[in-house]
């Protein structure tokens, strides 16, 4: 078990990996991405990239932070197949926070 602070919906920076090469074009700093779920036990998180596909163009995955994933065809829920670009998780010691997020209410039993 890893203790961290990192929560989800937090923003963090990717800072090693494949993934720290995302440089948002206006502002010449890191791309934030949101925390969407954190495993504390093996030490990842799942993140949210911001997509920066202009019209027109095909989505691709971001490297090391994203994948291309084969699917088939679902019959029962009518979902298409194909190539999709499914998440994967990085570790918690490649991010950092930059913004924390809205603060949970935990209910009392």
């Amino acid at each position: 078990m890893i203790k961290t602070k990192i929560c989800k919906g937090d923003k963090v920076a990717i800072i090693k990996g494949e993934g720290s090469n995302m440089i948002d074009a206006a502002t010449q700093k890191p791309q934030l991405c949101t925390v969407i779920k954190v495993d504390r036990i093996k030490g990842t998180v799942l993140l949210d990239v911001p997509n920066s596909k202009k019209r027109g163009e095909k989505q691709t995955p971001v490297r090391g932070v994203e994948q291309w994933k084969t699917a088939r065809y679902n019959q029962k829920t009518g979902e298409a197949g194909g190539l999709k670009i499914m998440k994967r998780p990085i570790h918690v010691s490649n991010v950092k926070v930059v913004e924390k997020g809205p603060p949970h209410e935990h209910s009392a039993k």
